[in-house]
């Protein structure tokens, strides 16, 4: 086993590059808001509460991370990455007074709180420490490494066969910082179809394309940031796009479930979006052909646009849903844990969700059962407001 001591994150940009667009976002549109994440497990009954210390100080050891010539010379290199903003990043640093682990009963409870702006980048380091902490707890890497690997070789194969269209996704939920190196160097040494990388160091590292646009984050923060919150959604569309026009185009679309999405994309959101990423559901082919209909409705040709699927898929299922939808539009596939943590051993299903905007307990509906989250009343309100039956 590794050190239980050893730092983790050895660069500030260990993180999802949807987290650097959206922080540009905040840079230029929202620099005053506070907000508030916090941390959930949900795997019933596993108790991650003895790991809050070493959570803490693995938050500390950040506070000497820092953006280095290299990692910025990356970024001015992608277009839209304005001056202004990577000066901004240049000097910035984690502070260790805005996270709160502790262990309640036995349960691990994180908080991140403070200019919207200054807390951002925190959640995906903060999940892929909880998550390496616990596995290095619980398992050895030596012993599993080549179990990983044999299942990895098969993977490869499948990958190369069908030419799917791939993306790794998998920093949050990651075995380690060392095995997420390991099978994206394989990736994009040995997969013509691996389109890039969510991480940004790991972008930089193999000279890959770093891929992200915005997260749930993006539209929830919307809620405390209007008046009528039937227009947050709509808000939050139109404000990316006064960010970064038809450079980042690709919108999620299960913040308050796909139906609320396609009563507000509209068809200047449908025109100038690329496309859509798909999050949760019980049917990612039934999506895929919502979305199909949707474009056709405004006399858009779906083949000119581009689906992105991102929930909880293996490489099984991407191949299915690739073959079933190929004929008919773009497609590709952002795979995390099945390629950054299938070692044999279960993975962790944890996250950290924006909690409160500009003072409002704001909330999460997703098109799948048991995943809303936060205030349960907005949810209840944004249901009505959209005609959403339970």
């Amino acid at each position: 086993m590794k050190d239980q001591e050893e730092q983790i994150i050895t660069s500030a940009m260990d993180t999802d590059f949807y987290k650097v667009t959206m922080q540009k976002g905040v840079f230029h549109q929202y620099p005053k808001t506070q907000v508030e994440y916090t941390f959930t497990c949900r795997d019933k009954g596993v108790k991650l509460g003895f790991l809050a210390e070493k959570v803490n100080r693995q938050v500390k050891m950040m506070e000497n991370l820092k953006l280095t010539e290299k990692e910025e010379n990356f970024l001015r290199s992608i277009r839209f990455m304005t001056s202004d903003y990577i000066d901004f990043l240049k000097n910035f640093r984690f502070d260790s007074n805005r996270v709160k682990a502790i262990d309640h009963d036995g349960n691990l409870e994180i908080t991140i709180s403070g200019l919207w702006l200054d807390t951002i980048l925190y959640e995906v380091p903060l999940l892929a420490i909880v998550s390496e902490l616990y596995f290095r707890e619980t398992s050895n890497f030596e012993e599993l490494k080549q179990e990983g690997i044999n299942r990895l070789n098969k993977k490869i194969e499948l990958i190369n066969q069908y030419r799917l269209p791939l993306v790794d996704m998998g920093t949050r939920r990651r075995y380690s910082a060392e095995w997420q190196d390991y099978v994206v160097g394989r990736l994009a040494s040995e997969c013509e179809s691996f389109i890039g990388t969510s991480n940004v160091y790991l972008a930089m590292k193999y000279n890959i394309k770093a891929i992200g646009t915005q997260a749930h984050e993006w539209f929830m923060a919307h809620l405390g940031l209007v008046d009528n919150i039937r227009e947050a959604q709509k808000r939050a569309l139109y404000v990316w796009l006064q960010e970064y026009g038809t450079d980042l185009g690709i919108a999620l679309t299960d913040t308050f479930t796909t139906k609320a999405f396609f009563k507000d994309f509209d068809l200047t959101l449908s025109t100038t979006f690329s496309g859509m990423r798909c999050d949760s559901g019980d049917d990612p082919v039934f999506f895929g052909n919502e979305a199909i209909d949707h474009y056709k409705g405004f006399n858009i040709n779906p083949r000119t646009k581009d689906l992105i699927f991102s929930d909880s898929l293996n490489i099984p299922k991407a191949i299915a849903i690739f073959l079933q939808l190929i004929q008919k539009i773009k497609t590709s596939y952002g795979i995390g844990t099945d390629l950054m943590n299938d070692l044999s051993i279960k993975a962790l299903n944890i996250v950290i969700k924006l909690s409160m905007s500009n003072g409002v307990w704001v909330t999460k509906l997703s098109d799948s059962p048991g995943k809303t989250m936060g205030n349960l009343e907005l949810a209840k309100e944004i249901k009505r407001l959209y005609d959403i039956q339970d």
